[in-house]
């Protein structure tokens, strides 16, 4: 509570002065819903670093507000038949914020970093198959990689991939976290962890057009109320989450307005696999039984939602749908369960974030599960709380101490491998990627390496088939929505908008003239 008063009164101050100076000075404030983790998008997991990263660092490729992929930092690329070979032409004339120079070398020397295992950066997996990054001129880089990988170009945009000064990270080191800089539009001014970012215009950024703001401030406000409430008042421009219950009182409004995009988040309970009543695949099919989807994206997305038909989301490149559909039969999870030994049900504690949206998703949980005798014990965690817990160096799976945990996660890549690589691989498992119900299977696992050794697109969707249906069929997580991405902004800002995986744009914001 002592954190959300500050940040109020720091977007009430904020918001005191606005107004006043507007014309003179343009400015934006945002309020995020949940707390910024680090500035250093390349060693993040989290949704929220890249969408506030958006604005100071930028990508070799970009994707649109589609998810299409558009050049930024790099103007054109090819990849040769095999796909093992990679050329991107760089665009001339771009500075880092330090004055350094952004170049071939510049971009070697990132993308050297990322794959790099022994730095234990969070996004090494995604390059651990480059061999080689060559430079044969300043405006040129060549990516060798030691086996075929078709997602690759997508993988360079993913927006953990960003291009930070090689002479920043030389001289703050592991506190590149808090010094961030980039080659973007707004250049990093002042961060409070847990009360306000504030990033300024770059003046020599390297498109003459942009930025049209002076300032950017971003305010982390769990309660969804009050983000509406700040929205509503004035007090921020842009709330990037909105939350549907909210959202008829915002679309109602003649000064703001809801933007509403289809996800690619699919959002899963999941169930550790160490724990003795989750090996047993009765009990995690009983729990998918035992709740109802439908009455899910209801309660918690006020049916802006659909209920998963995959463990993809259905615009996620090599979705497949998959049979039979979720459904829900309490009378056959109770069947199942008294199966397993487990009629009088068991004790299990449930981790999520503590926003509104996720302590929603706690209390509705621990309802259906009571229809089966288990009894739910909620932990809502502080988001900083929860990434140390389940992501910390010292978490193996032995020593973890959640039973479940909700989480959502979107394949910011737009392919099927940045999906079931980091949630469903044995190679993911928590703190390593995203798979925090420990689930293994070595067919899984077989059949995501293929996809990954061909660039083959039907030889691709094929392998990926393989690892949608079996995956589907042992059930290690429960299944819970894919929601629409959804925002509010107050009328006559233009480019600032939700994405569909979770994140935002605000690098182009501008106030309508």
């Amino acid at each position: 509570m002592k954190l959300l008063k500050t940040a109020l009164f720091s977007a009430t101050i904020m918001a005191s002065s606005f107004g006043a100076y507007q014309a003179q000075a343009a400015e934006m404030s945002i309020a995020l819903n949940q707390i910024i983790q680090g500035l250093n998008p390349q060693d993040s997991n989290y949704n929220v670093d890249y969408a506030v990263a958006n604005g100071f660092y930028e990508r070799l490729i970009a994707f649109d507000g589609d998810m299409k992929l558009k050049p930024q930092l790099a103007t054109s690329w090819e990849g040769n038949d095999d796909a093992t070979v990679f050329t991107l032409h760089l665009r001339e004339g771009v500075k880092f914020q330090d004055g350094t120079d952004f170049n071939a070398s510049a971009v070697k020397f990132n993308l050297d970093r990322l794959a790099d295992p022994s730095l234990n950066l969070k996004k090494y997996s995604l390059f651990k198959l480059v061999s080689s990054v060559e430079t044969p001129d300043e405006n040129t880089v060549v990516i060798k990689l030691s086996k075929p990988f078709g997602a690759m170009i997508n993988t360079l945009a993913h927006p953990s991939v960003v291009m930070e000064s090689p002479a920043a990270i030389e001289k703050y080191g592991k506190d590149i976290a808090k010094h961030p800089v980039g080659t973007g539009p707004f250049k990093f001014e002042e961060w409070v962890p847990g009360e306000k970012l504030v990033v300024v215009k770059n003046e020599n950024y390297w498109d003459p057009e942009w930025p049209k703001l002076d300032k950017v401030t971003f305010f982390p406000v769990a309660e969804n109320g009050t983000r509406v409430s700040m929205l509503m008042s004035d007090e921020v421009q842009f709330v990037p989450i909105l939350p549907a219950e909210l959202m008829k009182r915002v679309d109602g409004s003649d000064d703001y307005e809801v933007l509403e995009k289809p996800g690619i988040s699919v959002w899963v309970m999941a169930m550790n696999m160490m724990r003795e009543q989750f090996k047993d695949a009765r009990v995690r099919e009983a729990f998918n039984l035992a709740i109802d989807q439908k009455a899910f994206t209801q309660v918690v997305y006020g049916g802006h939602a659909i209920v998963p038909d995959a463990p993809l989301a259905p615009a996620t490149q090599f979705h497949e749908t998959q049979s039979p559909a979720l459904s829900t039969d309490v009378a056959k999870a109770k069947e199942l369960m008294k199966e397993a030994g487990y009629e009088d049900g068991f004790e299990v504690n449930l981790w999520a974030r503590n926003d509104s949206t996720e302590v929603r998703m706690l209390q509705f949980l621990k309802q259906q599960l009571s229809q089966i005798n288990v009894d739910v014990k909620i932990v809502p965690l502080e988001g900083a709380t929860r990434a140390e817990k389940l992501f910390g160096a010292s978490l193996t799976p032995e020593t973890a101490e959640f039973d479940m945990v909700i989480g959502g996660w979107s394949p910011s890549t737009g392919d099927a491998d940045w999906h079931l690589r980091p949630v469903y691989s044995t190679e993911g498992w928590i703190p390593n990627m995203y798979n925090e119900a420990f689930y293994s299977n070595p067919d899984v696992d077989k059949a995501i390496q293929d996809a990954l050794e061909t660039a083959d697109p039907e030889k691709r969707a094929a392998a990926y088939a393989v690892a949608q249906k079996q995956i589907w069929k042992d059930k290690p997580v429960v299944w819970l929505a894919v929601n629409n991405a959804l925002a509010g902004r107050k009328k006559g800002i233009t480019g600032a908008f939700p994405m569909p995986d979770g994140t935002m744009q605000y690098a182009h914001a501008a106030y309508e003239e």
